[in-house]
Formats: C-alpha cells, sequence, structure tokens
C-alpha cells in the first residue's frame, strides 16, 4: 500500500491543495497571486540593483539563470542562418555525456523548461486510467510540474515514500504504466541511492516506462557522489536542469530512448516548447563547463551553516537539503509563534509565512532564495543554497538575515493585511 498521511491537513489543520501539496492561504490563494509575489520579488532585486549595484544582491537561490551566452557566441545569433552553421546540433552531444546517457541507445532535446519535459513526456505516454508511481524521498512530493499533466491525462498517481512501500504495492497491484522517481524534491529532500536504483530494477510489464525527475542533477553528483542518471540504472526518459547548481538559462535537458525522444520530441515541437536559439547555445557552454567541485565547496559551506542555524532554531529543524539548508515551512510557522510568545493559531499558511521570510530577507539584506522568485508550486520552505554567493556573504550574515526575516514574520503572522503589504506590495 501507498504511504499516506492521516488526514489531508498541514500541522496547523489547513486543508493541503492535491496538486502542490501545501495549503493554500487568504492571500497566497493559488497560482495568480504566487505569481505576483514573484514579480514583486523581481522588481525588488531591479531596484536594489539600480541603486546600490550589482553586488549588493547576494544569490543563495542555487541557480544561475542567466543567458550562459559568451562574447563569442553573439555575432552567431543575428539569425538563424548562422546559428544553424555555427550551433545547431552541438548542444545535445554535451547533453548525452551530462547525463550519462548512450548515444547508441538515447538521444537528446533542449526544451524550455524542466517543467515543460514533464508535461510534454506525461501527456504524450499516459492516457486514462493509467497507474503512475511516485518514488519520493520522505518528507517530500512529486514535483507540481509533474503531478499536474498526469491528472489532465486522466492517469492515477500514487505515492511511496520508501521502495519497500513501492514494492509491496508494485507486487501486489502489478507493474504501472510509468514508474517517476523525483531523487531530490523541491523541498530538498534526497532519495537514498539504493532506494533510486532499487526502485528501477523492479520487474517491470512490457509497457512500463521509467521516467527520472533529475531537475537536481547536479547537485546529487557533485555533493551526494551519486553516478549520473543513465548510470543508476534502467531509464527510459529523463530531464535535469540546465541551471540548478549548473550556470545556464532556464531549459531542461531532455534524454532518452531514440523512439520515445522521437515521439516525445514531435509533440514538443508542435508546441512551441523547445528551446530558443539562445537557451540552446547557453546549455551548450553550461554543460561544457560544469565543475562539481564549486558544488562541492557549497556543501561544505551549508555543512557548517546547518549547525549554526539549528542551535538558534532547535534541533532538526534545519536540515541539508544538499548543498545547502533548508526549513520546512510549518516550522518556520512554529518558529515565528515562538518568538512572538505563543498564543492563538496562525493567520497564515506555510507557503505564506516562508514567503514573507524570503521577502524580507531581499528587501532587508538583499539575499535572494528560491522563495522570492520561485515558480508557483515550488515547495513551502526557506531554502538557503550557498551556491553561487553564500561564500560571498558569509555564514553569520546568511544567518542574520535570516533572523531578521523571521523577526518580521513574527510581527506580521496575526496581521493578513501586513503580510499581505510584504507578500504583494498592496
Amino acid at each position: 500500500m501507498p504511504d499516506t498521511h492521516s488526514t489531508p491537513t498541514d500541522r496547523f489543520g489547513n486543508p493541503l491543495d492535491p496538486i502542490v501539496r501545501y495549503a493554500r492561504g487568504s492571500i497566497l490563494q493559488g497560482t495568480p497571486e504566487e505569481v505576483r509575489r514573484m514579480i514583486r520579488a523581481r522588481h525588488i532585486v531591479g531596484e536594489r540593483v539600480r541603486r546600490l549595484g550589482k553586488d549588493s544582491v547576494f544569490d543563495l537561490s542555487g541557480m544561475n539563470r542567466g543567458s550562459g551566452v559568451e562574447l563569442d557566441d553573439v555575432p552567431h545569433l543575428t539569425s538563424h542562418v548562422p546559428f544553424f552553421e555555427r550551433f545547431e546540433g552541438h548542444t545535445e552531444p554535451l547533453a548525452l555525456r551530462h547525463m550519462g546517457a548512450d548515444p547508441a541507445i538515447h538521444s537528446a532535446l533542449i526544451l524550455n523548461r524542466v517543467s515543460a519535459s514533464s508535461f510534454i513526456t506525461l501527456t504524450t505516454l499516459l492516457g486514462a486510467g493509467d497507474d503512475v508511481f511516485a518514488l519520493v524521498p520522505a518528507g517530500g512530493v512529486t514535483h507540481p510540474s509533474a503531478a499536474r499533466p498526469i491528472a489532465m491525462a486522466g492517469a492515477v498517481l500514487t505515492e511511496f515514500y520508501s521502495l519497500e512501500s513501492l514494492a509491496q504495492a508494485w507486487q501486489t497491484k502489478g507493474a504501472p504504466r510509468l514508474l517517476i522517481v523525483t531523487p531530490i524534491t523541491a523541498s530538498k529532500k534526497h532519495l537514498p541511492y539504493d532506494q533510486f536504483q532499487g526502485a528501477l530494477a523492479l520487474p517491470r510489464a512490457t509497457h512500463t516506462l521509467a521516467y527520472v525527475d533529475d531537475a537536481h542533477m547536479a547537485s546529487r553528483i557533485a555533493y551526494f557522489q551519486e553516478p549520473r542518471t543513465f548510470e543508476v540504472g534502467d531509464i527510459d526518459i529523463a530531464v535535469c536542469s540546465a541551471d540548478k547548481h549548473v550556470a545556464g538559462p532556464r531549459a531542461g535537458v531532455f534524454v532518452g530512448r531514440k523512439d520515445l525522444v522521437e515521439q516525445i520530441g514531435a509533440r514538443a515541437y508542435e508546441l512551441g516548447l523547445e528551446a530558443q536559439a539562445g537557451q540552446y547555445v547557453g546549455v551548450a557552454n553550461a554543460l561544457r563547463n560544469f565543475d562539481p567541485a564549486v558544488v562541492r565547496e557549497a556543501g561544505l559551506l551549508a555543512e557548517s551553516l546547518v549547525g549554526l542555524l539549528e542551535s538558534e532554531y532547535g534541533q532538526g529543524r534545519a536540515y541539508m537539503g544538499g548543498p545547502g539548508v533548508s526549513i520546512a515551512g510549518d516550522d518556520v510557522v512554529s518558529i515565528a509563534l515562538e518568538r512572538r510568545g505563543g498564543g492563538l493559531a496562525p493567520s497564515l499558511v506555510a507557503v505564506e509565512a516562508a514567503g514573507i521570510v524570503a521577502m524580507e530577507m531581499l528587501r532587508q539584506d538583499g539575499v535572494l532564495t528560491i522563495g522570492a522568485v520561485s515558480m508557483p508550486g515550488s515547495s513551502p520552505a526557506v531554502r538557503l543554497m550557498m551556491y553561487p554567493d553564500g561564500k560571498r556573504l558569509g555564514l553569520e550574515r546568511i544567518a542574520a538575515a535570516l533572523d531578521h526575516g523571521i523577526d518580521r514574520l513574527s510581527q506580521v503572522i496575526d496581521d493578513r493585511d501586513s503580510a499581505r503589504a510584504l507578500l504583494l506590495g498592496e
């Protein structure tokens, strides 16, 4: 049987949204409000840079999201004619190498986002009533960018948090149409390698496919020192990110069996999901220049930070999220309530509380985290990734900025109007 929670609520009794798996609040009620929060954060960054310069923002997002384009590339991007001569077909071999794939069996496609890869893969391969078994680390969830298209296709998603429970259901119900594995979740929970490998070794029916959402592959291989995706086991299709601990643009590096990539790729081109010229070139540069040593160094810095935060906020609340430190959204709420002095139940839910901490860290201290600029559906956790600017900022200043953010949250946790102003500028 799958692992289930006793009730679909958070720690404070708020019902969980069935797709994103966190509670919606009275301020961040859904995707439109989360987009407004994201755009507001971008504007705060822009205004700060205009006033104080680029170095006044410290990027602890774990992402680059620059163009990845180098000066020598620019003359060949003036139109598609020089682009085809200079670049066409050059990124895909780098993608195969980056993910440990076999060019004789696999091919690659560069898409405009990891989410686009999941959308087009799952809506192409799944039909109504198909069983999808998902293995995720304990404490994590399958990313909404996968859960949404599974629901759109009419397939049935069943989530498992251990290899043992997955194998039991596999034996009881039979092999599913699709196995989807998430080695590292958006909340930065990490699946033990033996469970990852064991899931791929389960006996498959002829119709069973394995899809790996390895968006965080770079930190998985660099910090956890695990093999590249296709070196783990029998995988049909997989995707990783070109900007998560990789110095490239936001794009999906999509690799799989040649027949599946051809089938899925045709639909991707139909719907305009393929990477455009600048992205395509930037991804090639990012993959070519990827340096695991930089990510490992960030992880060592995070190991020092986690102890510092645990001593401040309590054992187990701050946890290693690969080369970074995370605090779950419900714990952020609890810490703010304790600082306020206890009392009534909070007026804010986890995604709002973590968002306020992130927005205040950005506004007051110039510390940019995923919680400020993340896309809707991202995990409601405070995430402090040491790549790329953790070393430049330093542990003491990171801890102080976080404390400023939590202090501000404790002041507005029962004041929806002030909280709304901090999140949405209203």
